[in-house]
């Protein structure tokens, strides 16, 4: 604090300015802080400037003042606490501890010194042990106190932030349990999740899209499409680097089911290839492609199994075939008997025209309808060996109407004529007819 009349630095709190004996005007000072607020009754008084000028200038020009007293502390010539020259200090004053000037920082604790000792007039800095303690003052302690607050939760806040930060994601480590049990549907939606949390999406990238790619190649499994399955994994081997892991485990059993699916789908392939050369016919190409399917060491027992039941179904068809060349061949050999036959009857047939009388004529005409029906009988007995039962039947009933329209119409023939004898010629000439248009329509069927 500065002196208001002469400015100058005021080192201890008082009353008087010891420089220009002013009076100091005491702010913000309470009983804790004062120091020398209050003077002994008898020094309320005026105090004698002379005296103190006169004393200041003796002790500033003088090897030591002639009362005895120091003069480093100038409010010693009105302290009564100080004693003059050859005077004992009252009983009941204590002790006033003053500063030399031999080192600064040496105390005594008496106030009178030997004359030896020099003295001076100017102030030595206050003992901070000597300074009365001053309690700080409510601003100043809520101000510590705010900051140790504002220290303590931004520590707090800190080590939350550095543990949280530290912590693993739940999502990413979900997703690595799924990754490595090959659970690959459950780790994509967790990578997905921690994908959309992360600092930095784009590190999981790679992963989601090697298990997507995954995914793909199971579906093109799935649905038959093996060509394009085995390209895919084939692919994905190149991408996993790490022959331990779940996923290249997973890539290698796919691959493997996708081959042998494709396998399968080949064979199938064949197998139908096969199915359709017998239907049509083409026993020979159906021979060679069973050699060739057989000859191929990778197939399981059930495609072996299939290839010798197709191996049994063409010797049956070809075995089928050689019975029906045969038949065919025997039922030209038949028809062209019946149609030799046929011949020689229109051969003699030929002589009823050129008979001389009605009865030869008649002899000639009956005789030449039993030739014919007995060729019609042996017809369809022999239909009845190349015809299976149920064309057979329809023929047979289809016969049976036949004779009752042949009968029938004989006997109308026989009552349109005059006489017996023209009457009989007529209704065998009918029979004659009928039974020889019959004989031609069986041989169409042979």
């Amino acid at each position: 604090m500065l002196c208001k009349n002469c400015g100058r630095e005021l080192p201890i709190a008082g009353q008087f300015c010891p420089f220009c004996g002013a009076t100091v005007e005491q702010t913000g000072v309470n009983d804790e802080t004062a120091v020398f607020t209050s003077l002994p009754e008898e020094l309320n008084g005026p105090i004698d400037l002379s005296a103190f000028d006169a004393i200041m200038k003796e002790d500033h020009h003088a090897g030591g003042p002639s009362d005895g007293v120091t003069t480093g502390d100038p409010l010693a010539v009105t302290d009564p606490r100080v004693p003059r020259a050859g005077q004992m200090p009252p009983a009941d004053v204590p002790p006033v501890r003053r500063t030399t000037s031999q080192s600064g920082a040496q105390r005594t604790g008496s106030a009178s010194r030997p004359n030896s000792a020099p003295r001076t007039t100017y102030f030595s800095e206050p003992d901070p042990d000597d300074r009365p303690y001053r309690k700080p003052s409510k601003g100043k302690r809520g101000a510590v106190v705010a900051v140790v607050v504002l220290l303590v939760i931004a520590l707090i806040g800190g080590g939350v932030w550095f543990f949280i930060s530290r912590q693993p994601d739940e999502n990413l480590t979900t997703a690595d349990k799924y990754f490595s049990r090959g659970n690959f549907d459950k780790a994509l939606e967790y990578f997905q999740k921690a994908q959309q949390e992360a600092k930095d999406p784009t590190t999981l990238d790679a992963t989601i899209q090697l298990i997507q790619d995954f995914q793909t190649a199971q579906d093109y499994v799935e649905n038959g499409q093996y060509t394009e399955a085995i390209a895919a994994l084939k692919q994905l081997q190149n991408r996993v680097t790490d022959p331990s892991s779940a996923m290249y485990s997973a890539i290698e059993d796919l691959l493997a089911q996708a081959e042998a699916g494709q396998s399968d789908s080949e064979f199938a392939a064949d197998v139908a290839e096969v199915e359709s050369y017998l239907a049509d016919g083409k026993y020979d190409a159906a021979a060679g492609k069973l050699d060739s399917l057989a000859a191929d060491d990778s197939l399981t027992s059930d495609q072996k199994k299939q290839l010798e039941d197709l191996r049994e179904e063409l010797t049956k068809a070809q075995e089928k075939e050689q019975q029906q060349q045969e038949n065919e061949e025997k039922q030209n050999e038949q028809r062209s008997t019946f149609s030799s036959r046929m011949d020689e009857l229109e051969s003699n047939d030929l002589q009823i025209a050129s008979a001389a009388t009605p009865e030869d004529e008649l002899a000639l005409t009956a005789s030449s309808f039993e030739a014919w029906d007995t060729l019609l009988v042996e017809m369809y007995d022999y239909l009845a060996t190349i015809l299976n039962a149920d064309q057979y039947a329809a023929e047979e009933e289809s016969y049976k109407q036949w004779i009752d329209e042949r009968d029938s119409g004989a006997a109308n023939a026989a009552k349109e004529s005059s006489d017996e004898t023209a009457g009989q010629l007529a209704s065998y000439s009918f029979k004659q007819s009928y039974t020889k248009a019959r004989c031609y329509k069986l041989l169409d069927l042979m």
